[in-house]
């Protein structure tokens, strides 16, 4: 489900410099001036797909380990997510 991002989630994400989230509870937050941003809710949708596919649990560790060992942009799970936009 998509919903506007409000109240604790928005101050996380515009202070970690998110357009878009996606949670584990399988809601996809947007910042209200990207609610309708099409790219973005497939780049989002797409983190959701993985988080289906590998788990809650595997797909935080790959992320976390991955960011760490290639950064956000090189990401597998980022170049994933990009490639749906």
């Amino acid at each position: 489900m998509i919903k506007e991002a409000k109240g604790p989630i928005l101050w996380y994400m515009r202070a970690c410099k998110f357009d878009g989230w996606t949670s584990f509870w399988k809601d996809i937050y947007l910042v209200p001036e990207h609610i309708t941003n099409e790219r973005l809710i497939r780049h989002e949708s797409k983190h959701l797909e993985q988080i289906e596919r590998d788990g809650r649990i595997k797909f935080s560790v790959k992320y976390a380990f991955w960011t760490l060992r290639y950064g956000y942009l090189n990401n597998p799970y980022e170049i994933e997510a990009r490639a749906a936009e």
